[in-house]
């Protein structure tokens, strides 16, 4: 009896220890699968090995990409474009030398002076972009003198043509496009053919083709001259017979009695033959352009090689001056664009904000011309920072309003 209850416990305890082995083994067997290499086929058919445990570990190492150089001109702006994703994780941008740039919480670059530096920005998931930012010297670039409407060009090349000019010939050679209402003055180029543009100016030729095709010379020059139907142009180059380059009409030789409802017509047909400008541009043709100088009218789709200028119109028919003259009376001269609805502001994360919500421009005459202004600057709602943003208007006299806000978000 005694031998029966021990070969029972014997078995029992046997059982129990092939069940401890056969778990055991596989709890070995197990870990030693999680961590051996996984085995991939490659497009070529050959095996390949993965290390798992590297790509779990390198998933989270920080990363630093060099993004391509920025270039921008001092006293220039910038503003460092990110996706949308991108500007939700940034934590900040970072400049290595704010003397010769900065940068805000927007990624808005401002370049003060020649130099070269570096700006990093860095996200949440600690990855960053690197950009080097070299500034060059400003940009020469062509100074109106807010009279005019016109466009001008190749300004070194005239300029030396000035300053060599014996008379053998005529320094300039003016283009009508009568189709285009667009006049385009040329210099001479290397080999005596005026072939380089230098000013376009906005016109009105005449009514019904009223205006005479052909080529001619200036032969006659007057401050004031008069016209039919009892009215007068002011500088005016005679082009042929009747057929002058003159002002919009006046109804006297004062500077203040201008018909300003022919003077909105520039642009389109107007006149009853002559080439009626703008008095900034009549100007300019009697003081520029002497007796001789040829003048060549013709017709074409084409504008000339500077396009055609925008004219300016005046909204205040009351008021009986051109707002291109130069006269120290004239009350246009002391006005300029103005930039309306912007003031620093600030907002708490998460509101919406709105660059041009509420902002418009208006030019010197009064007229709307938001759809002109250029806004500058980065506002990221999301992130608390202050962000620096700048308006900027041009009218068509080459006229200028900028005004500069900054906009604070509070966490």
């Amino acid at each position: 009896m005694k031998k029966k209850v021990f070969l029972s416990l014997l078995f029992i305890l046997l059982a129990i220890l092939s069940i401890l082995c056969a778990f055991i083994f596989l709890s070995h067997n197990k870990t030693l699968t999680e961590n051996e290499p996984t085995v991939t086929e490659s497009p070529t058919g050959q095996s390949e090995t993965v290390d798992l445990t590297d790509i779990s570990t390198s998933s989270f190492m920080p990363s630093t990409e060099t993004k391509n150089d920025i270039t921008i001109a001092n006293g220039s702006l910038f503003v460092i474009s990110l996706t949308q994703t991108e500007q939700q994780t940034l934590v900040g941008f970072e400049c290595s030398d704010e003397s010769v740039i900065t940068v805000d919480d927007g990624g808005r670059i401002d370049a003060l002076q020649e130099g070269t530096a570096e700006i990093t920005a860095t996200f949440s998931n600690l990855n960053s972009y690197k950009y080097k930012v070299n500034v060059t010297k400003k940009e020469d670039s062509i100074e109106y003198d807010g009279f005019s409407t016109c466009i001008l060009a190749n300004t070194d090349i005239l300029a030396e043509n000035i300053r060599t000019f014996t008379g053998a010939r005529s320094l300039y050679s003016i283009k009508v496009n009568r189709q285009m209402n667009c006049v385009t003055v040329y210099t001479y180029d290397s080999n005596g053919k005026y072939t380089i543009p230098v000013r376009a100016m906005v016109c009105s030729c005449g009514l019904n083709k009223g205006t005479i095709l052909g080529e001619f010379k200036i032969y006659f020059q007057n401050e004031w001259n008069g016209l039919l139907n009892n009215v007068y142009g002011h500088y005016v180059s005679g082009i042929s017979g009747n057929y002058l380059f003159h002002s919009v009409p006046y109804y006297s030789t004062n500077e203040n009695k201008l018909e300003t409802e022919e003077y909105n017509k520039l642009g389109s047909d107007g006149s009853l033959g002559c080439v009626r400008l703008a008095v900034a541009d009549s100007k300019w043709v009697y003081e520029n352009c002497p007796v001789g100088t040829p003048v060549t009218i013709y017709d074409d789709s084409n504008p000339g090689p500077l396009g055609k200028p925008e004219s300016i119109h005046i909204t205040d028919l009351q008021n009986g001056w051109d707002p291109t003259d130069d006269n120290k009376n004239n009350p246009y001269l002391n006005k300029k664009p103005t930039i309306n609805g912007v003031s620093d502001t600030t907002i708490n994360v998460g509101d919406d904000f709105d660059i041009l919500k509420g902002v418009s421009a208006l030019d010197t005459c009064g007229n709307d011309i938001t759809d002109k202004m250029v806004v500058t600057g980065n506002v990221i709602s999301s992130k608390a920072g202050t962000y620096k943003v700048t308006y900027e208007v041009e009218d068509a006299m080459h006229r200028t309003a900028k005004t500069d806000i900054v906009v604070t978000v509070l966490s």
